[in-house]
């Protein structure tokens, strides 16, 4: 029983295409390796997950590079929508005395919504309209304000022209509540934004090797975040080696020089 178990999740390391297709053929072969001694089981359960995770690069780097860059774009919308809520959620807007700042959560929760359901496009579009309406993009809008938005205006219109093709699915809207209780305690200044997109860094860096999205996404909020701080430090001048900068350099170049790896190896 605890070898299947065993075997079972190492199968899960194989895109889901090929679990349906070969996965109850691979967990007999390893079972069957189990019979014959633990080592052997053990070694076979090990080959199996470095076979699913090249089968998972390979089955990640098949669209080709400028999907992949198009998906991070997408990927860097979720996470600036998420933000952007958890900056908004101030104790005003939580106890309801600013109605404003309510309006604007609202809002910024249904685009987050749709986004992560499937509707990627209408998300895009909403997201375009919530900068204009609440964001720096107002009719007086300076060029040190219109900085911080280029980046998210960006991938933005990526998300509008190439949006992800996958199923919807509204049980993706339980990273709701993750999101929600983020949210609560940068309220109560618990949880600063650097310290949420520190966290949502290490996921894209430990799925680095497999699928580089993430990192890239993490890598243009980091951008974000950067600008932001320029803006805020401009008085009192700014260090040039700030943790935003720092990270926004690391996960960009590794996160290319993965992607660069990985359309080498598909083009091979």
């Amino acid at each position: 029983m605890i070898r299947e178990r065993i075997g079972k999740a190492a199968v899960l390391a194989y895109p889901r295409e090929a679990r349906q297709a070969r996965g109850l053929e691979m967990l007999g072969m390893t079972l069957d390796a189990g019979e014959q001694s633990s080592w052997a089981f053990v070694r076979e359960a090990g080959s199996l997950v470095l076979g699913g995770l090249r089968e998972r690069r390979a089955f990640t780097a098949r669209p080709g590079t400028r999907r992949l860059l198009a998906d991070s774009c997408c990927q860097a919308v979720v996470i600036f929508l998420t933000l952007w809520i958890i900056s908004a959620l101030s104790p005003e807007a939580i106890t309801g005395s600013s109605g404003p700042l309510v309006v604007q959560v609202v809002v910024l929760a249904a685009i987050l919504a749709c986004a992560l359901i499937g509707y990627e496009r209408i998300a895009a579009v909403g997201g375009l309209a919530a900068l204009i309406a609440f964001g720096p993009l107002g009719a007086h809008t300076q060029l040190v304000g219109l900085t911080r938005v280029l980046v998210p205006i960006g991938c933005l219109l990526v998300m509008v022209h190439a949006p992800r093709k996958r199923p919807r699915d509204p049980r993706r809207l339980l990273w709701l509540v993750p999101v929600g209780v983020l949210a609560a305690l940068h309220a109560h200044a618990d949880v600063g934004l650097p310290e949420v997109l520190a966290v949502i860094s290490i996921g894209g860096l430990l799925l680095l090797l497999q699928d580089p999205r993430l990192a890239v996404a993490c890598g243009l909020v980091w951008i974000v975040l950067e600008a932001n701080h320029v803006v805020r430090s401009v008085p009192a001048g700014v260090s040039l080696l700030d943790v935003p900068a720092v990270a926004a350099g690391l996960m960009l170049i590794i996160a290319a020089g993965r992607l660069w790896i990985m359309r080498d190896s598909a083009a091979a």
